[in-house]
């Protein structure tokens, strides 16, 4: 997980104190939420793996820290029932069932409630017989700096380690953008504020057909971001 030469990431400031790099705390708030399979009928499990391998779960020095930084894995498992799949299968269950019914070994007719409960035990069954996709994304921890790193733009990774690190170290993430890194740069935090957002162009400025055809007709106002580059 960490070999790779180039990677997306976003990086987070830490609110709040963790423990230090090789002690003994850290390592046991790991192991209380490290990654445990899913059970048989649970759609999402989530929890700490180590970097080096996503079936590890023993954290110690050796396996964590990469100098004066703390790097772990972050793994996610899903499982979710084809929903295509389930209506063929409820759809047989519904027919054997009438079938069932015209030879008089059943009711005549399934009520919306027992439907439903067909449904609900069908999906189920369907859940226990299908297999998990398994995520696994880099996590990189400067305590030194108080930031956080993971390796991925997912909007699902960020919002489980957002929950997951709060959960582990009762302590929050919160999103390091170019802003907040500058107010944490500038003596004065508070010249930001006179700043206005450019405007590249208005849409009443689109040139028409006749000067650019190949633009064609001119798009109606508030079609495109006020920030949107004239096309080349």
């Amino acid at each position: 997980m960490l070999t790779i030469r180039t990677c997306s990431l976003r990086r987070y400031r830490i609110q709040g104190t963790l423990p230090a790099p090789a002690s003994e705390e850290l390592n046991r708030r790991l192991t209380d939420r490290r990654f445990l399979p899913l059970a048989a009928r649970e759609e999402r499990t989530y929890g700490w793996v180590t970097a080096d391998n996503l079936l590890l779960t023993r954290f110690d020095a050796d396996t964590l820290l990469r100098g004066e930084q703390i790097v772990l894995g972050l793994r996610i498992d899903r499982r979710r029932v084809n929903p295509r799949l389930l209506r063929a299968q409820l759809d047989l269950e519904t027919r054997a069932r009438a079938l069932a019914s015209e030879d008089g070994a059943g009711p005549k007719r399934m009520s919306k409630d027992e439907r439903q409960e067909l449904r609900q035990h069908l999906a189920q069954e369907l859940l226990k017989q299908t297999s998990p996709t398994v995520d696994a994304y880099t996590v990189i921890i400067d305590p030194a700096r108080k930031q956080v790193n993971l390796l991925t733009l997912s909007r699902r990774a960020h919002e489980t380690l957002s929950a997951l690190f709060l959960d582990t170290f009762e302590a929050s993430l919160a999103p390091l953008t170019p802003w907040r890194r500058a107010q944490e740069l500038l003596d004065r935090p508070q010249a930001l504020d006179a700043l206005e957002r450019t405007v590249f162009w208005e849409p009443e400025s689109w040139p028409t057909a006749a000067v650019r055809p190949e633009l064609g007709a001119a798009p109606a106002a508030g079609a495109y971001p006020a920030d949107r580059r004239l096309p080349s």
